[in-house]
């Protein structure tokens, strides 16, 4: 390192000053902790003076910015959530013409909410950088022991956190930091104090916004389930886990059911979600909220109530939460993430001739923003899931094939898989059908296709539940697929006499 004759010099007095002065109890004179690291990294001297001039609540460190946190309340101890941050900056006194040459740092904390004391973690030692007076780090994974007196403060604390778009706390403690101080070696200070306001960045819920129908299951007596996707946009840089989550559901007219969120996360940004909705229909208020549907939008309150949370420290925070959430009426509007299917191509088999079975290769991918999909059926007892050709002629608009139950399929919320599957070709279309769709089909190299009905088995992020969902042209919002064809296409008129 090189440093001027002047600076040197200025070094050697303030830490002289440093030794002679006696040290307040709190708040130490901002000269003296200068003078103490100026000595420190110009002679590598660190008198006891110095450690009593650092252990102070108002010192080195004069402030601190969480630009964003993570917290996990899925440990099986409610009390003893972890808590991390990527992103923690600690504006420190600026000592003229010295940067602090810290590598890393650990820290133990008590967070205070109100003047209560919350509870307490210390952080693993974790990589720091300084420049100026500012100092970066990050606080990996830890463990914030709740204390026994103050769980009801802490669910307070939670309720905060969810309803409000910033939340001050104090955070006061100790920081131990290494530094490289050249041919001085490493050295080790201990019991660095700090006392100071942090404002948490809070999620300020206020609304879920409904973004997608996913199906309606009427298995269970008594009861409609409803799945659906919704969007809960967090505002903040605030990471929460919370886990399964319950909410109370009604409409204007009281309790309709039950509105469950498994393993609920939000993140900045957009959350979607799936959402199910379990509707008491012994309830009056239940049918008339699905007849309501029919000819209005129909808003929908969400709220914490007894059964919200498994988690007694998130039960009595959230408890207090209440949204609103507008489904639009006869889910008019609502469209899937990016089309369930596309690049369809048609191959007639040898065999097509006598058992009309031909094969279909197409690209599927997940319409449920971001939701893995597993086809689980393509088609099943009662329903008739069929293409019909469109656009060649008045003659000619008429079904093409049906679904046979070949189709299965595993795909990711950001993928593509393409598969090969079986449909059969409609026989009694009649010749004059298909030699339409031939010549077209040899002209245009597609032949324009509407999945006209498709109601297939899915299960959806790999919950377990087989869901029957619509993937028709009307709710797959796909007017027409141009299944393309090649010149096998012609020998579909061998079938016909």
């Amino acid at each position: 390192m090189k440093f001027s004759l002047k600076t040197v010099a200025l070094g050697a007095l303030l830490a002289s000053a440093a030794v002679a002065a006696p040290i307040e109890k709190r708040d130490a004179s901002d000269a003296r902790i200068i003078a103490c690291f100026v000595g420190l990294v110009f002679t590598g001297a660190w008198p006891g003076s110095c450690q009593a001039a650092i252990a102070v609540d108002i010192g080195l460190i004069k402030s601190i910015a969480v630009n964003q946190m993570s917290m996990d309340f899925t440990p099986s101890n409610p009390w003893a959530p972890t808590l991390s941050s990527s992103d923690t900056v600690a504006t420190m006194l600026a000592i003229p013409g010295v940067s602090l040459p810290i590598d890393s740092i650990r820290q133990h904390i008590i967070i205070s909410d109100s003047g209560t004391q919350l509870g307490n973690f210390d952080t693993p030692w974790s990589a720091a950088s300084v420049s100026g007076a500012n100092l970066k780090t990050t606080i990996a994974s830890s463990v914030l022991n709740v204390f026994a007196n103050s769980h009801t403060a802490f669910s307070s604390f939670v309720t905060s956190l969810s309803t409000k778009a910033s939340h001050p706390v104090t955070l006061q403690g100790t920081v131990d930091a290494e530094l490289n101080l050249g041919i001085f070696g490493k050295m080790t200070i201990s019991g660095i104090g700090f006392k100071t306001d942090v404002p948490f960045a809070g999620l300020n819920l206020k609304n879920v916004q409904y973004v997608y129908m996913i199906d309606t299951n009427f298995d269970t007596p008594g009861s409609i389930i409803l799945t659906s996707i919704v969007n809960i946009k967090n505002p903040s840089k605030l990471s929460l886990k919370l886990g399964d989550v319950n909410l109370s559901t009604a409409t204007t007219e009281g309790y309709v059911g039950i509105s469950a969120l498994k393993g609920l996360t939000l993140v900045p940004g957009d959350n979607y979600l799936l959402s199910t909705t379990t509707l008491d229909m012994s309830l009056p208020a239940s049918s008339n909220f699905l007849s309501a549907l029919y000819s209005a939008d129909v808003t929908l309150t969400l709220t914490g109530y007894a059964g919200t949370s498994t988690n007694p420290a998130l039960h009595a925070g959230l408890g207090p939460l209440l949204n609103q959430l507008v489904i639009p009426k006869a889910f008019e509007g609502l469209a899937p993430s990016k089309p369930a299917y596309k690049d369809f191509s048609l191959k007639i088999l040898t065999t097509t001739k006598t058992d009309f079975v031909a094969e279909v290769t197409a690209t599927f991918q997940s319409p449920y923003y971001g939701f893995p999909v597993k086809m689980l059926h393509a088609t099943g007892a009662g329903f008739d899931n069929y293409g019909t050709a469109v656009g060649v002629s008045p003659t000619a608009t008429k079904r093409a094939f049906t679904f046979q139950d070949t189709l299965q399929f595993t795909v990711s919320g950001t993928g593509a898989v393409t598969v090969t599957f079986k449909v059969l070709l409609a026989k009694a279309a009649g010749k004059a059908f298909w030699q339409e769709l031939v010549t077209y089909g040899t002209s245009k190299g597609y032949v324009p296709i509407e999945i006209s009905s498709w109601l297939a088995q899915v299960e959806v992020n790999g919950d377990g539940v087989t869901r029957v969902v619509d993937w028709s042209y009307l709710s797959a919002g796909i007017p027409t697929v141009n299944v393309a064809v090649g010149s096998d296409f012609a020998s579909i008129l061998q079938a016909f006499p």
